[in-house]
C-alpha cells in the first residue's frame, strides 16, 4: 500500500482589505485556527499569509510554484513536491463573481487578493488560474476549499451528485489512500450573494469569532463527523457533515462538494491521532447471495439500499402523487418503472411518517401490497384486499363488491381525513397481454374509474404502464383522468447512470478498475432503449465472474475489471451471451434439451398481443411426465440460478416462473426465431390449456366429458403437435389429449356397432321377407 508520505497545507485569511473593499472580522481567524489544528493534530507543514501577505503578487508567485511543483515554506525554503504527498488550500477571504458575456455557464469566479482594485480586473485572481496551476501539482491526494461568497463559482469539476458515508474498511482505507484523491469543499454556491450589490460582495457572518462554515469545518476535524467512530474522516464525511448541520440553521448558505478531474478513485482522509489501519475491520465476504445488481429483476422495496440514480425523480414522484387520484407512471419497457415506485416511491412514504402539504396540514399513508394484473386482475387485487381485511370483489358482480369496499373506506376516510390509501397496480399493460376476459377487464376499469370518482381526495392510484400500450387504454372508463394523470420516467442521464453503476458496488466494498471502465460502460448503454435492465444485467454478471476468479484465488482485491467486461462481450451481447451459454452447456449434456427449452420457454412468451412480453407461468403447469419433467425442472433451476428466469409464489400463494424481464423475451434471437416458427403451435398449445386444467380439476364428474375434444377439428393438429415433440404438451394436457382420442375412439366403437347393428338388422330383415316370399311361392306350386 502505497502510504502518504508528507502532509503539507497553505493556508490564507483576509480580514483587512485596501482599495474601498469592504473589511471582514473572521478570515483572519479562521485562518489561523485552521493552521493551529493542522499542525497540532495532523502533524502538517503550513504554510500561513495572512492579511498584507496575501497580495496578489503572492498568490500568483504561489501558483507559479505550483506549476513547477514546488511549494515555497518561507525563509526561502522550496519543497519539491511528488506523488505521495499531500496538499490541502484553504482560503478565506472575499470571492466575487462577475458575469461575462461570452459564457454560457454563468458568472465567472475569482478570488479576491488583500490588494485588489475593483476597477481593475487584473487585480483579481481567477478561479481557472488556481485550479489550472492545482492540476500540475503531483501530489496524489489534494484538497481545496474556499471558504468565500461566491465559492460555487470553482465550475471546473465533476460533481458528485450521491453523497455517502461508506463505512470504513481496511480495503477501503487501501484503495482511498493509493488512489488519487482531487477534491474540492466550497462554502456557498455560485449565486447565493446577489452580483450586483455593492461591489458584487456578500457578506461573511460571524459566529463567535469563526464564520459559519469554518466552524463546522473545525469541528469536523475535531472528531464530530467521524459518525463510523473508526478513526478516520475523509472529505466527503467532512462535506457531508458541514451541509447537513448548515441545513439546520437559518443561514442561506449551500456549501459543494465537486473533483477534479485527476481524481478516480481516492479520498482525501484526516486520520485522528493513534489511528491505526492495522485495527480496521476487514470487509465482508461476498459470494452470489450478495450481488448488490438486481439482473433482470426489478427492485422491490426491501432493496431500497441498493437503489440509486433516481433520487430526483422519486421526489417529484412523491409530490404528484399527493395531489393526482390517478398517476399513470409511462415509459419504455426497461425503463425502470417498476422500481421506482417499488424501491423508491414507498419506501419514500414509509420512510416520513408525516409529509407537510403546502396547506400546511399533514398526510398518512396507509399502502396497499402492489398488484399486478395476470390474467384475472380482481383475483389480484382481491388477494391484496384480504390482507388489509378489506371486502373481496366478484368478478362477475363486480359492482357489488365495489360498492362494499367505497362503503368500507368511506368511514376511514372521515376518521382520518388526511389520510391516503396508496394502491399500486404493476406493470398495467397485463391487463392487455395476459387478461383475455374483456368483461372482467372492462369491469375491472370501471372499478378503479368509480373509485377514482367516490374518494378522489382520499385515494390514490398508481399504475405503471408500457408507453407503447397507451393508445389501448385511451377509450376506457379511466380517459377523463388519464391526460392529468401520466407521469413520464424519463431515460437517466449519464450522472444517474454512473450512480446505478458506481454506488451499488461501493456498497459491497468494491471498485471498477480502471475507472475509466465505468465511462466505456456508459459509452454503450446511453443511447441504447430499454437500457436499465440490461445494464443491471451485465453489471450482475459481471459480480458473479468477479465471485468465480476470487473463488478460484485468482483475484485477491475487490474489482470489477475491463478484462471482465470484455470477456462478458460488453453490455450488449452479455444477455444473449448468458442465454445461449446456458442453452449450449444443457444441450451438450443431453440433445433432448433443445425441444425441452424451446417449450419452456415459449410457454412463457404472451402472444396475440402483437409485442414480444413475457407470461407468468404457474409451476403447475410446468409439471411434465418423465423423464420431460426431470429435464424441464433442470432447465428452469439452472435458468433462474443465472437470474434469467424468476421463480416466486403470486397473491395466491401459487408458485410461479417467469422470464426475468421483457428485455430476455425481446432480445434472445433464438427465442425469438422460435416464436415466429412455432407461432401456430404455440397458439393450439395456449388454447388447450384452460380447458385441459378445467377438465383436470372436474374429471370425476360424468360432466366432465363434455369438455373432451372428442369431436373438435383441433384434435388432430394436437394429436402431430404431441407427435412431434413430447416437450410441448405437460402431464395435464398429456392425459386431457389421451382421453380425447380414447373418447373418440370409443365414439368410433360405438358409431361402428350401431351400423353394424343396423346393416345386420336390415339383412335380416331383407333375408326374412325373401324367406316369406319363397314360402308364399312354394305354396302357390
Amino acid at each position: 500500500m502505497a502510504e502518504i508520505k508528507r502532509s503539507f497545507a497553505v493556508i490564507f485569511g483576509i480580514n483587512k482589505y485596501y482599495n474601498n473593499i469592504p473589511e471582514l472580522k473572521t478570515a483572519v481567524n479562521d485562518a489561523s485556527k485552521l493552521a493551529h489544528i493542522l499542525e497540532s493534530k495532523y502533524q502538517y507543514q503550513v504554510l500561513l499569509l495572512l492579511d498584507t501577505i496575501a497580495t496578489h503578487h503572492k498568490l500568483s508567485e504561489l501558483l507559479t510554484a505550483f506549476e513547477k511543483q514546488e511549494l515555497p515554506l518561507g525563509d526561502r525554503t522550496t519543497i519539491q513536491l511528488h506523488e505521495n504527498d499531500r496538499l490541502l488550500f484553504y482560503f478565506a477571504g472575499h470571492g466575487i463573481a462577475l458575469d461575462a458575456l461570452d459564457s454560457a455557464d454563468g458568472p465567472t469566479g475569482f478570488l479576491v487578493p488583500q490588494d485588489a482594485r475593483m476597477d481593475n480586473e487584473g487585480s483579481l485572481l481567477p478561479m481557472k488560474r488556481l485550479h489550472d496551476a492545482l492540476l500540475k501539482l503531483p501530489c496524489r491526494h489534494l484538497l481545496l476549499i474556499l471558504d468565500c461568497c461566491f465559492a460555487g463559482a470553482f465550475r471546473w469539476a465533476g460533481q458528485r451528485n450521491t453523497i455517502q458515508r461508506p463505512k470504513m474498511y481496511q480495503e477501503r482505507y487501501e484503495r482511498f489512500i493509493s488512489g488519487c484523491a482531487q477534491q474540492v469543499i466550497t462554502s456557498a454556491a455560485d449565486d447565493e450573494k446577489a452580483t450586483d450589490s455593492l461591489y458584487r460582495f456578500g457578506q461573511r457572518v460571524e459566529h463567535e469569532g469563526h464564520s459559519p462554515f469554518a466552524e463546522l469545518l473545525f469541528r469536523a476535524l475535531d472528531g464530530e463527523a467521524d459518525l463510523s467512530k473508526d478513526g478516520i474522516m475523509t472529505a466527503t464525511e467532512i462535506y457531508v457533515y458541514i451541509h447537513s448541520e448548515l441545513a439546520k440553521t437559518t443561514i442561506k448558505q449551500t456549501p459543494g462538494f465537486c473533483q477534479l478531474k485527476r481524481h478516480d478513485k481516492g479520498e482525501y482522509i484526516f486520520a485522528i491521532p493513534n489511528f491505526d489501519p492495522d485495527k480496521l475491520a476487514h470487509a465482508p465476504t461476498l459470494n452470489e447471495t450478495t450481488n448488490p445488481y438486481r439482473g433482470l429483476e426489478s427492485f422491490e422495496e426491501e432493496h431500497s439500499k441498493l437503489f440509486f440514480g433516481r433520487k430526483a425523480l422519486i421526489k417529484q414522484l412523491q409530490n404528484f402523487v399527493t395531489t393526482h387520484p390517478l398517476t399513470v407512471i409511462l415509459g419504455p419497457s426497461g425503463s425502470g418503472k417498476s422500481s421506482i415506485v417499488k424501491a423508491g416511491l414507498i419506501p419514500q412514504l414509509k420512510q416520513i411518517a408525516n409529509v407537510e402539504t403546502l396547506h400546511g396540514t399533514f398526510l398518512q399513508w396507509r399502502i396497499l401490497a402492489p398488484v399486478r394484473p395476470g390474467e384475472s386482475p380482481f383475483t389480484a387485487l382481491n388477494n391484496t384486499l384480504e390482507k388489509e381485511n378489506l371486502p373481496v370483489i366478484d368478478p362477475k358482480a363486480p359492482q357489488h363488491g365495489i360498492n362494499a369496499l367505497l362503503s368500507r373506506i368511506s368511514p376511514w376516510s372521515q376518521l382520518n381525513p388526511n389520510a391516503k390509501l396508496l394502491l399500486v397496480i404493476d406493470q398495467f399493460e397485463e391487463l392487455i397481454t395476459l387478461c383475455h376476459n374483456e368483461t372482467e377487464r372492462e369491469n375491472f376499469l370501471n372499478g378503479l374509474a368509480k373509485a377514482i370518482k367516490e374518494f378522489s381526495e382520499q385515494l390514490r392510484i398508481v399504475v405503471t404502464l408500457r408507453s407503447d400500450f397507451e393508445p389501448q387504454f385511451l377509450n376506457t372508463p379511466l380517459e377523463p383522468y388519464w391526460t392529468t394523470a401520466r407521469f413520464i420516467a424519463p431515460s437517466m442521464t449519464r450522472e444517474e447512470l454512473r450512480e446505478a453503476i458506481v454506488e451499488p458496488a461501493t456498497t459491497r466494498v468494491m471498485y471498477f478498475e480502471p475507472p475509466s471502465l465505468v465511462d466505456k460502460i456508459l459509452d454503450e448503454v446511453i443511447q441504447m432503449p430499454g437500457t436499465l435492465p440490461i445494464l443491471s444485467f451485465t453489471l450482475s454478471e459481471l459480480y458473479l465472474k468477479y465471485i468465480r476468479i476470487a473463488k478460484a484465488g485468482k483475484r485477491n482485491n475487490r474489482a470489477i475489471t475491463q478484462e471482465d467486461y470484455k470477456q462478458l462481450g460488453g453490455v450488449t451481447n452479455s444477455l444473449t451471451q448468458r442465454a445461449e451459454c446456458e442453452y449450449d452447456e444443457l444441450v451438450k449434456l443431453d440433445s433432448a434439451y433443445a425441444q425441452i427449452i424451446k417449450c419452456i420457454m415459449l410457454r412463457m412468451v404472451a402472444v396475440g398481443s402483437g409485442e414480444f412480453a413475457r407470461r407468468r407461468v404457474l409451476s403447475t403447469e410446468l409439471t411434465f411426465r418423465e423423464p420431460e419433467n426431470t429435464q424441464v425442472n433442470q432447465v428452469i433451476e439452472r435458468f433462474a440460478a443465472v437470474r434469467l428466469l424468476v421463480k416466486g409464489r403470486d397473491t395466491e400463494g401459487q408458485l410461479y416462473v417467469e422470464p426475468a424481464h421483457d428485455a430476455l423475451v425481446r432480445g434472445w434471437k433464438r427465442l425469438m426465431d422460435w416464436e415466429k416458427q412455432e407461432l401456430g403451435s404455440v397458439l393450439l398449445q395456449r388454447e388447450l390449456t384452460p380447458t385441459a386444467n378445467k377438465w383436470s380439476t372436474q374429471k370425476q364428474n360424468k360432466n366432465a366429458y363434455g369438455l373432451l375434444w372428442d369431436n373438435d377439428p383441433r384434435l388432430p393438429l394436437l394429436m402431430q403437435l404431441s407427435e412431434s415433440n413430447k416437450s410441448w404438451l405437460n402431464a395435464v394436457e398429456l392425459e386431457f389429449l389421451e382421453r380425447s382420442i380414447q373418447r373418440r375412439r370409443n365414439n368410433r366403437y360405438r358409431i361402428i356397432g350401431y351400423v353394424t347393428s343396423v346393416i345386420l338388422g336390415l339383412l335380416g330383415l331383407s333375408l326374412f321377407a325373401f324367406m316369406r316370399t319363397t314360402s308364399c311361392n312354394a305354396l302357390v306350386f
